[in-house]
């Protein structure tokens, strides 16, 4: 089998001299140029890692050190690890024991009357790899964690089978107005008018038939002091800590939505006014226009013109009247304009 030509920075703290040269024998064996570093106690260990020059791939751990052993031992070097996986090397068998190892935070637990080469090495690789594994999701969940709790929009994760909250965000916190135990009481249905519940709960029926689909939608939320909202949902499957749940997004649109029908009604009226000066004011300007001309060019008696002026002054009349109403429209407009949002 050929040789592993990776670098690997490997530390063996081992008293015996003989356990020690038969490990350095079998990592030679699977690896072209090992770095082995050997510490023979747990303070000669300490002194090794804290060295800054010293970056370790792997510990291999003797289980008893001249000023340490035992579960003492694997706890002071877990925390002096700092991550860095460590599979413990001993002759001590007692399978209680090697479960506790790996349950304080061992990588692996091996018998030196059974290593081998293959056996160690196997070893190695698997805990490296998992350990790079461990690193990944630590990454991941500081992205999901930076995502969900630094968002200025609220947001949630619920229980797809209970409803039940499982976590919130500040934001969701600051804007529905409940305490973050509160929310810990509470399911998604609690933040909805009781009147909404059994069409709330068709649309999430809905959301647990296609779980990986995302969800979008705009329903009606409301707050702890009872303020009611228009709020659009995106919510996305999410595996929580071993339960099946969804991540949501709440943007709160009430004040788009009502700008929206200012702004509707605005138009309204806009229309109304375009229809207003395209038929109402042109009917008495017609009239007027047509008088007057009657007025310039035809042979009219005195009590003829005199009558076609009163018409005229009717017509003017209507017109001031049509004109001011068309006013007194656009400063209502104006004053709604006033009111809308920034942004």
């Amino acid at each position: 089998m050929q040789r592993d030509s990776k670098s690997y920075q490997i530390l063996v703290v081992e008293d015996n001299p003989g356990d020690y040269f038969l490990v350095e024998e079998f990592l030679r064996e699977k690896m072209t140029a090992p770095r082995v570093v050997r510490s023979e106690s747990f303070k000669q260990a300490k002194t090794t890692i804290i060295n800054e020059d010293n970056r370790f791939d792997i510990i291999l751990l003797d289980l008893s050190l001249p000023d340490k052993e035992g579960e003492e031992l694997i706890r002071e070097a877990i925390f002096l690890s700092a991550g860095t996986p460590i599979i413990i090397l001993t002759g001590f068998v007692d399978e209680n024991f090697a479960v506790k190892s790996l349950s304080l935070g061992i990588s692996d637990y091996l018998l030196k009357d059974d290593l081998n080469s293959t056996i160690l090495y196997k070893s190695i690789i698997y805990n490296l790899e998992r350990h790079k594994n461990l690193l990944k999701l630590k990454e991941s969940e500081q992205r999901y964690f930076d995502l969900f709790h630094l968002s200025p929009l609220p947001m949630w994760v619920y229980d797809l089978e209970t409803y039940a909250f499982l976590n919130v965000n500040q934001a969701a916190i600051e804007h529905y107005g409940y305490s973050y135990g509160e929310f810990m009481q509470m399911t998604i249905l609690d933040i909805r008018p009781k009147e909404h519940a059994i069409s709330v709960k068709e649309v999430l029926k809905e959301t647990k038939k296609n779980q990986a689909r995302k969800f979008r939608g705009v329903f009606v939320h409301q707050k702890k002091d009872g303020t009611l909202l228009e709020v659009e949902i995106i919510s996305k499957f999410l595996d929580f800590q071993g339960r099946k749940a969804r991540m949501v997004l709440a943007n709160d649109m009430t004040e788009k939505l009502n700008y929206v029908k200012a702004i509707e009604t605005q138009n309204e009226k806009l229309k109304s006014i375009a229809w207003l000066q395209s038929h109402v004011v042109r009917a008495p300007l017609a009239r007027m226009m047509g008088l007057i001309n009657l007025i310039k060019t035809g042979e009219l008696s005195m009590d003829e013109k005199i009558s076609f002026l009163d018409h005229i002054i009717a017509s003017a009349d209507e017109v001031d009247k049509v004109i001011r109403n068309i006013v007194n429209k656009a400063q209502k407009i104006s004053f709604m304009n006033k009111g809308k949002p920034d942004n």
